[in-house]
């Protein structure tokens, strides 16, 4: 039987030193919680809210040219990149490239629609941390903290806007 294991290069290992160490209390989703904290998107948003609030959140590991979303795909979850870079391609046409500190699929969430755009890692290796947001609870005692989700995701959108429109202005 072959030996498997995971070679991880020197940016990744210190993503995950960067954690606080890993101990038997402490779960794989407190520590994928402690990721999320330092994303824009969850600013002023409390651990304990977090919790509640991701879904099925993991950190993916993408090869160069690997597909991340597909082009008219339906699914409503959203990354945020850790390490290198993705091409935010649209019918085959390489519309922009994204640097680590983006996050990437949010419109598809947001509007409950298809994929808009396919969006391919650039480098070996990328890294992703995955993640859903449960909205059904926007309804709940847990409201306030969507508006700052919300208000959040306003700024990282208007981000993207102004880059594209700065590609546009000085091409």
């Amino acid at each position: 039987m072959n030996n498997l294991y995971t070679v991880y290069t020197p940016e990744e290992i210190d993503i995950f030193k960067s954690l606080s160490p890993l101990n038997e209390s402490i779960s794989a989703t407190s520590k994928m919680i402690e990721i999320s904290k330092k994303i824009p998107l969850f600013k002023e948003i409390p651990e304990n809210v977090l919790i509640k609030i991701l879904k099925d959140i993991k950190i993916i590991k993408y090869k160069k040219d690997e597909v991340i979303i597909k082009e008219n795909d339906i699914d409503d979850t959203m990354f945020f990149i850790l390490l290198n870079s993705v091409n935010v391609v649209k019918n085959n046409i390489l519309i922009t490239t994204l640097q680590k500190n983006n996050l990437i699929g949010e419109m598809a969430s947001l509007l409950n629609q298809k994929r808009t755009a396919s969006i391919i890692a650039a480098q070996t290796p990328t890294l992703v941390l995955a993640f859903k947001i449960d909205f059904t609870l926007i309804h709940t005692d847990l409201g306030y903290y969507f508006s700052i989700l919300y208000k959040n995701l306003s700024i990282e959108l208007a981000k993207k806007l102004l880059l594209q429109d700065n590609k546009i202005v000085n091409k």
